[in-house]
């Protein structure tokens, strides 16, 4: 049987970007019928059974999938468009998420936009999300004061170990720093040179290339509360410059199978 890092990449093909490849649909929310995905696993992998597929699910770190009512589902990181289901939640004050210094200089004056995904993928403490900058070129840390823009109306989800949200107004962009000395790229269960959404000239955006919904994003991870920086690393301010907005493709979706 193959290793669970091999499962766990398949399964992220097939529910994050492929699923038509396999001949696959899902609802609107991202589900498809778990006997489904494993018969188009056992395609590939014979061996694999549907209790292992559930084990690696519920047993995973990164908590990147969700098993319900007989269905399974990606929690995050799509490359199409996925409806959020369920209640928001009401964030903590803040929540943190990287991006290059060159994207995060212009993000007090733009706001912040997803580039190659449809959602912003935001982390609850620092040290999870500096935990990441070894994915992105000359990375900085930049927080979102989520409880302001909670109140004034802008949404955030938990999906597994990451927050998700549209977009952040400009005016709840917080304190900036550039990670100095970032821990080189995390290889967690599941990853992948994932399908992105294609690039291309539109609004400006000033999420380009961040790992809240952008360029070179390896792995999704979260924690518990606010928290200093590391030690292996070092921060300095990023001072206040222009960026592109990215568009992709959609899905083979399914509608009108509400949870």
């Amino acid at each position: 049987m193959p290793d669970r890092r091999r499962i766990s990449k398949l399964l992220s093909l097939i529910l994050r970007h492929r699923p038509d490849e396999f001949g696959l649909t899902m609802d609107e929310y991202g589900f498809i019928p778990l006997d489904e995905v494993v018969e188009a696993v056992q395609k590939r992998y014979s061996a694999v059974a549907e209790e292992e597929i559930r084990t690696l699910v519920e047993s995973s770190r990164q908590r990147r999938f969700e098993i319900a009512d007989s269905r399974i589902r990606a929690l995050y990181a799509h490359s199409f468009f996925v409806e959020m289901d369920g209640e928001p939640i009401e964030p903590p004050e803040s929540l943190y998420m990287i991006a290059t210094v060159e994207a995060a200089a212009t993000m007090k004056e733009d706001g912040i936009r997803p580039e190659d995904r449809f959602y912003l993928h935001l982390s609850p403490n620092r040290e999870s999300a500096e935990s990441r900058s070894g994915s992105v070129d000359n990375p900085a840390l930049v927080e979102i004061r989520a409880a302001a823009a909670a109140a004034a109306d802008a949404k955030f989800w938990a999906r597994g170990e990451v927050v998700l949200t549209r977009t952040i107004e400009a005016e709840f962009v917080g304190e900036i720093v550039e990670v100095v000395g970032a821990p080189p790229p995390r290889r967690d269960e599941g990853d992948e040179d994932a399908p992105r959404r294609p690039r291309g000239r539109g609004d400006r955006d000033g999420g380009r290339r961040s790992e809240g919904g952008g360029r070179r994003e390896r792995s999704e991870h979260s924690g518990g509360g606010e928290s200093s920086a590391s030690n292996s690393e070092t921060t300095r301010r990023v001072e206040p410059k222009p960026e592109e907005m990215t568009f992709g493709r959609s899905a083979k979706i399914q509608t009108g199978s509400r949870r």
